[in-house]
């Protein structure tokens, strides 16, 4: 299932696409491997006759794409991934901190016949980047100067073929935030993998509010709402942070609610 607002957010940034990867692997004799782009959405390519598996990509929308690809020669193991470090895990899987992903959209056409003339192929492109969102209330912005946002536990890349993923791995993504005085929020958005879904793999996030020292804010365990949006969505937050301004202004101490029944206090 997708979201009504991420569908629509989907089928706008595709019709972006500048080009679209198509990765013929021949599945007869005749046929021959290839990797050939079009331009956008459409265009041609010449394929010897034969029976083919047709995988097409794109993760082409900016001057720089941030999304590798690794084993495209083997169909089952084509992979794509962002820039990854390796940090200490408190879990029983590997854990990496991870460049945001651009949008990356895929389609696998299997036992496609190539014959002699025009061969006619539809996009079918679906998104294997997905797009989450998310706002905190926030009491005393006026005392902050930048916050950032930590979410732990996403996927640390995917498989173009089925869109599954690395399973003994996760991610750690940092995700830039715009602060909204008027509204008394922080909010932002990212693109990922998605959640991972082993339950021993928490995810969580963390605000770091800066104004002259840092501070870090660790929010309730958000993975049994997170994991429910495999394919993007608002990610729903029920705590507020509360800044706490001392009495000559110098105090930082930023602290987390429940939203209706509990807050985070933070003295500034």
């Amino acid at each position: 299932y997708i979201d009504e607002e991420c569908a629509q957010s989907y089928e706008e940034i595709l019709r972006t696409a500048r080009t679209v990867t198509i990765i013929a692997y021949p599945k007869s004799e005749t046929g021959h491997y290839g990797v050939h782009k079009i331009d956008s959405l459409s265009g041609s390519i010449w394929l010897m006759p034969g029976k083919y598996d047709l995988l097409l990509y794109t993760s082409d929308f900016h001057d720089l794409d941030g999304i590798y690809y690794r084993n495209i020669t083997d169909k089952e193991r084509c992979e794509a991934y962002t820039n990854q470090v390796k940090v200490p895990s408190k879990a029983n899987v590997k854990s990496y901190v991870i460049d945001e992903p651009d949008p990356l959209f895929v389609h696998l056409y299997e036992d496609f016949n190539v014959v002699e003339g025009d061969n006619e192929l539809e996009s079918g492109l679906q998104p294997m980047s997905y797009k989450y969102w998310f706002e905190v209330d926030v009491d005393g912005l006026d005392y902050i100067s930048s916050v950032y946002m930590e979410i732990a536990g996403m996927y640390t890349s995917v498989y173009l073929a089925d869109g599954s993923h690395n399973e003994d791995e996760y991610a750690t993504q940092k995700v830039e935030t715009s602060l909204h005085k008027e509204e008394n929020k922080i909010k932002g958005e990212f693109y990922s993998f998605g959640p991972h879904q082993d339950d021993s793999v928490k995810n969580t996030m963390v605000l770091t509010f800066i104004n002259g020292r840092t501070i870090r804010i660790e929010l309730d365990d958000i993975s049994p709402e997170i994991k429910k949006l495999k394919k993007g969505g608002k990610i729903p937050i029920n705590q507020k942070i509360v800044i706490n301004v001392g009495d000559e202004g110098s105090g930082f101490d930023p602290v987390v609610d429940e939203w209706d029944d509990e807050e985070v206090i933070i003295p500034i």
